[in-house]
């Protein structure tokens, strides 16, 4: 073999050998994209009275003490403390929704034009209170108690927008970080309850979204 033959073999054979070790990492071996998503389990659905005697008492039967007690259950459940696979590069945050609402409404022909016209509207635009953190959930359940009764600065509010004999059903947002609980609340203020019935549905969820940290 002669002299020039013999370099360029030793060129090539460098060349071939440089790619091979230069070559990247398999794509496997880079962390999982973020999955974007939002995923919602039931929890809990229960019937409750609004009944002043049994709210007073806290009577097993009232909103009061189921509240309390679906509420407790949801931010002990593993479906809001363990997060759902999103992805290395996901950002997972949970959320409790709670909702409360009467089961039984006046007939059409009964209901003032005022709450007709709040229904069609609070129906597409929810009336929105914005988050407030509370260092307990004992905290945040009489918050929830005095909104949803008109008191307190947040239910001052409601009930001036909510007028008439409309009702209002509630969807509260509920999250955990740093040892606290903060909680907002969109409202649908419209068809009036049929006072006959004093039975509220309550019922939770946990939803989680996965969303890039970025």
């Amino acid at each position: 073999m002669g002299l020039v033959t013999g370099l360029l073999c030793l060129l090539v054979s460098t060349c071939v050998y440089a790619d091979l070790i230069d070559e990247p990492d398999e794509p496997a071996a880079m962390a999982a994209a973020c999955v974007d998503g939002i995923a919602e389990t039931a929890l809990d659905s229960e019937l409750g009275s609004v009944g002043f005697m049994k709210n007073i008492a806290e009577h097993p039967e009232s909103l009061r003490a189921i509240a309390k007690r679906l509420l407790a259950t949801a931010v002990e459940s593993d479906a809001f403390k363990i997060a759902p696979a999103c992805g290395d590069a996901c950002a997972p945050q949970a959320q409790i929704v709670y909702k409360v609402e009467p089961t039984v409404f006046l007939p059409e022909g009964e209901q003032q034009a005022l709450c007709l016209k709040l229904e069609s509207d609070t129906a597409v635009q929810p009336m929105r209170f914005a988050r407030r953190e509370f260092p307990s959930l004992a905290k945040l359940n009489d918050w929830i108690m005095e909104f949803s009764q008109g008191r307190g600065e947040d239910g001052k509010a409601l009930y001036e927008q909510c007028g008439g004999n409309c009702s209002p059903r509630y969807s509260f947002y509920i999250e955990q970080a740093d040892g606290k609980l903060s909680i907002s609340a969109d409202v649908l203020c419209g068809l009036a309850r049929d006072k006959k019935s004093d039975q509220y549905l309550v019922s939770t969820a946990v939803r989680w979204q996965c969303a890039s940290g970025n």
